[in-house]
């Protein structure tokens, strides 16, 4: 229980045995499992020459370059223990009995090769380090040493290796037999005497300190300088505290400072007279006190695999963090440097911290914060007015006097104080309350209280000329003026032009004029008009960004906060140029209570919402580390996984891809830049030759997609910068987009042979058509000359038969004729017979009338007898087969065509047929039919139904005429 209870006093306290810190955080960036999506313990950290960061992980080698992380894994999934790089950026990974490399392919996509066949017994579990020598690549195993070198592997077997490591290309080792031997020509010889150090010492490390000198780390038995053969203790009191904390590892920071990893204490920093210089906890904001190996990047930032994660230390950043509280981050407010202390407020009171009297940066001042007494509770401001520092607090104004601080006022809580006059010491002071401003005398040291104007908060108090302005950030602007009496008089500011916002309304004096920032625009006072107007200087310097805070510094640059981000405008004469920090951006206090403090161009400290940002400007400026831009990623925007460039070539800078199919004319770039502690501050501008006119606006997208390429040529182009014109050289990919497959040279050489084929064709065709009218003419010529021969022919045969033909035309006129002779004959036959049945019907009819008289009854048979005869001759039938017969003969068989082509034709309606034929009137037809004129009519209305004519069409007689014509 006991050993338990020290083990957490040592994880707890692990930060406060030290000598005091430097109160200068470095930005420490936290990378989580769920960030880089791969396994949670990390061993191992290396960088390639193009800057890509490589780690060793627990599901494999883990890449980073600054915007995407991915993962590579060896066979059969084991961890990754240990990795290095050798000069042409090979890979070489040690995992669980298992070692190779990463290559990239011909795709400039990492491959991995194994060496496990190389070895015989692969019996030798985890590799814990790699160390390049030459064309030597060692692999340390606790059972076993490997040499890989020209194709083959060569092992060394011990009972327990437990270092490797290399210092003057010499490859040192250290095992329990042979304590601290060296590589050379195939064997491990003796570097230093048996029993140099002390038993139980588990070497972790090597550094080359100069001169001759060596430092090696040992676990829990501290640091050992090696020089020649000789092995010495290098002890001091810092050396035998991080000792306890289990020394896992160390690296060369600087010349002078060196950073070690350990167990239990997270990353120290010391000198190499080993005096600590800093400590890096889970206090001052890694994941974990437990640091499995850290590395140190070509812009000297540190990197640490941790135990649960990875941390970004940025060290060599011009931007760190001050946090005063021992263990919370409560929210900045106010600072102020006075007599070397430095004074800090934040929501929960006001600390302060000794400085160095030297002007250097005091963001690396060793130190710790202590609260002043009677300061907890939120602190608004701390100034110095009259040689003396007061704080406005939620609780009242106080004066701070030997680390106490002592009531002034009560009434009120004080946002801020001013001296009424220039002049040194002012007689009065200006304080603004939650409730208006208060005036108060100052003699003999001292303040007291003089009167009080009430009117509305003051939250920014800003003096002009004789008067004093006072704003409240919605409420409207107050101005305080003196009377005859010296008494203050108040009244509110009349915003006829509108110029205030519902919100968001600032007041300060800045470049020598009283401005005023609102939603609505920045406005400068005009005495001459005794009011507001916009301001030209300020909309040409800003360009009418929204501007929420502005601070002038000693050189005439004017720091400024819009929507939560901090800028400056440099000035250069009467140019000014803006500068952003985005480093900062989003995480600084806002709302009303922004505060910069420019003690000089080295110490510029910044209310945060997170403590107090500290950046030493004048670095920052300078800080133009060399920008690499690489292309990490070229693939088929429509389908992720068609990959046509991971991001590897076997030299940096430009690369190239043959060609592309058509189909595949949409592509997804992705790209970074490898400069790590600066990543906010980077912009990236794009440009594809073939395709754009002209290069991208700068913007943070680290992705660009082109769709629906036409085939051609192109080139890829990006390049990125700083905030400080720190621009990348460009980097490129070449690559040609095939036409569609009805577009290539193949398609082209079949349409060749198509319109080859067509033109033959078409001649062909033209030959045959040629020939074809040939033979026409031919036998056009062949049928004129038949059909002359053939006219000729007829000539002479007209001429021989003219006498024939008049004799024809003599028979034919006498046939007319008597066919003329013969209808007359039968037109004469038919009337006739009508005039014939009309007599004998009037003589029926007559006998009728008279066999009815009285007088003549008793002759009635004998009238029955002629009526009967008369009957007898009113039958015509006989006569109407004579008349059909003589008919035909006349009529070409009209009556026989008639009844053939409508077979449904009725006698009576052949009868009628044949009548109309004749022309007879419908008057003789109803004699010779027995039937009265409208059944005449009846009856032709039904021939013409039955022979299919209608109303519109010939005439019946026309129709019947054409039958035999």
């Amino acid at each position: 229980m006991r050993s338990l209870f020290l083990l957490i006093a040592v994880l707890y306290f692990g930060s406060i045995a030290y000598a005091q810190n430097t109160i200068g955080i470095p930005n420490i960036t936290n990378f989580y499992k769920q960030d880089y999506k791969a396994g949670r313990q990390n061993w191992d950290v290396a960088q390639d020459s193009r800057g890509i960061m490589y780690f060793a992980n627990n599901n494999g080698l883990l890449t980073f370059d600054g915007s995407f992380w991915r993962t590579y894994p060896i066979p059969n999934a084991t961890i990754v223990r240990s990795l290095a790089i050798d000069k042409n950026d090979r890979i070489y990974v040690g995992g669980q009995q298992e070692i190779g490399y990463f290559t990239p392919n011909d795709r400039g996509e990492l491959v991995y090769t194994s060496l496990r066949q190389l070895i015989k017994d692969s019996d030798y579990a985890d590799v814990w380090t790699i160390q390049i020598v030459k064309d030597h690549i060692f692999f340390h195993a606790h059972r076993k040493i490997f040499d890989y070198h020209n194709g083959t592997v060569k092992a060394f077997p011990s009972t327990f290796w437990s270092f490797l490591g290399n210092a003057h290309n010499e490859v040192l080792a250290y095992n329990s037999e042979n304590g601290l031997v060296y590589y050379k020509d195939g064997q491990w010889l003796p570097r230093v005497k048996a029993g140099s150090f002390p038993n139980g010492t588990l070497l972790k490390s090597i550094i080359d300190l100069g001169h001759d000198s060596l430092l090696l780390t040992s676990v829990a038995k501290g640091l050992f300088i090696l020089k020649g053969d000789v092995v010495t203790r290098f002890e001091t009191p810092d050396i035998k505290e991080m000792a306890a904390r289990n020394i896992f590892g160390a690296r060369l920071l600087s010349p002078s400072t060196i950073a070690f990893n350990t167990n239990l204490g997270g990353c120290i920093i010391m000198d190499k007279n080993g005096k600590f210089i800093q400590q890096l906890t889970k206090n001052e904001g890694i994941q974990t006190n437990n640091v499995q190996n850290l590395f140190i990047d070509k812009d000297q930032n540190l990197w640490l695999a941790l135990d649960n994660g990875i941390d970004l230390v940025s060290y060599n950043n011009a931007i760190k963090n001050i946090f005063p509280e021992p263990t919370d981050r409560n929210s900045g407010y106010t600072s102020l440097v006075h007599n070397n202390t430095l004074y800090l407020g934040v929501a929960t009171g006001l600390y302060k911290t000794m400085l160095p009297s030297n002007d250097g940066d005091i963001s690396f001042a060793k130190g710790s914060f202590s609260l002043v007494e009677n300061t907890k509770g939120q602190v608004w401001n701390v100034s110095e007015v009259n040689g003396e520092i007061l704080m406005g607090h939620s609780l009242g104004a106080y004066i701070i006097k030997d680390n106490k601080a002592v009531l002034l006022d009560n009434k009120n809580g004080f946002w801020g104080f001013l001296p009424l006059h220039d002049s040194f010491p002012s007689s009065v002071m200006i304080a603004g309350t939650y409730n208006g401003i208060n005036f108060y005398n100052y003699a003999k040291g001292r303040f007291s209280p003089m009167q009080e104007t009430r009117f509305e908060s003051a939250r920014l108090i800003v003096k002009h000329k004789a008067l004093i302005w006072a704003i409240h950030p919605y409420k409207g602007i107050y101005i305080v003026s003196f009377d005859d009496k010296n008494n203050a008089v108040v009244k509110n500011y009349s915003d006829k032009k509108k110029l205030l916002s519902q919100n968001h309304n600032h007041l300060y004096n800045v470049a020598g004029r009283m401005v005023l920032a609102t939603d609505n625009g920045i406005f400068e006072f005009d005495d001459a008009i005794n009011d507001f107007k916009p301001s030209d200087f300020f909309r040409k310097l800003f360009n009418n960004i929204q501007i929420d805070y502005l601070k002038e510094d000693k050189t005439g640059n004017i720091w400024f906060v819009s929507n939560k981000r901090v800028g400056v405008a440099e000035r250069s004469g009467e140019n000014y140029h803006l500068v952003y920090i985005p480093e900062l951006d989003n995480k600084i206090t806002v709302n009303g209570f922004e505060n910069i403090n420019i003690i000089d161009s080295n110490n510029v400290l910044i209310a945060a919402e997170k403590g107090f940002f500290h950046i030493n400007y004048a670095r920052y400026k300078k800080s133009k580390f060399p920008l690499t831009t690489l292309i990490r990623n070229v693939q088929v925007s429509t389908r992720k996984e068609d990959l046509i460039f991971g991001g590897y070539a076997l030299s940096t800078g430009n690369v190239a891809k043959e060609s592309i199919e058509y189909t595949s004319n949409s592509l997804h770039f992705e790209c970074s830049s490898i400069i790590y502690g600066q990543q906010h501050t980077i912009a990236y501008s794009y440009f594809l030759k073939g395709f754009d006119n002209d290069w991208s606006d700068w913007g943070e997208k680290t992705e660009k997609d082109y769709t629906n390429l036409p085939p051609g040529k192109y080139v890829f182009q990006v390049k990125s910068r700083t905030n400080v014109d720190n621009e990348s050289p460009v980097a490129s990919f070449t690559f040609t987009i095939l036409p569609p497959w009805y577009r290539s040279w193949w398609a082209y050489t079949l349409y060749a042979l198509a319109l080859f084929a067509l033109l033959y064709w078409f001649y062909k065709r033209q030959q045959h058509k040629y020939r074809k009218r040939e033979a026409l003419k031919l036998l056009q010529q062949e049928q004129r000359y038949a059909e002359e021969q053939k006219q000729l022919q007829m000539l002479h045969e007209l001429q021989m038969g003219k006498r024939e033909k008049e004799i024809i035309e003599l028979k034919n006129e006498k046939l007319q004729a008597d066919i003329e002779n013969k209808n007359s004959q039968l037109a004469s036959a038919a009337m006739n017979l009508v005039r014939k049945m009309e007599i004998f019907s009037k003589i029926k009819d007559d006998l009728n009338a008279f066999k009815s008289n009285e007088e003549t009854k008793a002759a009635s048979k004998e009238f029955q007898k002629i009526i009967r005869l008369i009957d007898s001759e009113l039958d015509v039938t006989q006569e109407w087969e004579q008349f059909t017969e003589h008919f035909d003969q006349v009529h070409s068989n009209f009556l026989k065509k008639l009844k053939e082509q409508w077979p449904d034709l009725t006698a009576t309606e052949l009868k009628m047929a044949a009548y109309l034929r004749l022309n007879l009137t419908s008057k003789e037809i109803a004699h010779l039919m027995s039937i009265s004129i409208r059944g005449v009519e009846t009856g032709r209305y039904r021939l013409r139904k039955k022979l299919g004519l209608t109303s519109n069409e010939a005439s019946l007689y026309d129709f019947l005429i054409s039958i035999t014509g």
